[in-house]
């Protein structure tokens, strides 16, 4: 895998109270931040879930208050061509279902009730 110089930003991420900058970072933090934003790259919705709870994170905080490069996780995630993995974090930060009708390759968002 390709080395990617990630600068990595939390707001509110619920590891340490110290975690609002990049300056203020422990690096255990830093470290956990970094292996969520790598595992976001890859097209594995699963090996990410897995990623993000072993650091005991919930999937909502990650989804909406990481930032991976200057890009918010689902746009880094995409642009990387992580197309499922960035569907699934994009659900979760809007709060959002994406439906899809396979027969016509159509995606349609729903709200959630």
């Amino acid at each position: 895998m390709n080395k990617v110089c990630l600068t990595v930003a939390a707001a509110a991420i619920g590891l340490s109270s110290a975690a609002t900058s990049t300056a203020a970072m422990d690096s255990y933090v830093e470290n956990a931040l970094i292996d969520i934003c790598r595992t976001s790259q890859l097209d594995r919705v699963h090996k990410f879930k897995r990623t993000v709870a072993s650091y005991r994170l919930k999937m909502n905080t990650v989804a909406n208050n990481v930032v991976c490069n200057g890009d918010d996780i689902g746009t880094f995630a995409a642009e990387a061509g992580a197309v499922n993995t960035a569907n699934f974090i994009r659900n979760r930060q809007t709060g959002h279902v994406e439906v899809r009708d396979l027969a016509n390759k159509l995606a349609v968002t729903v709200p959630q009730a």
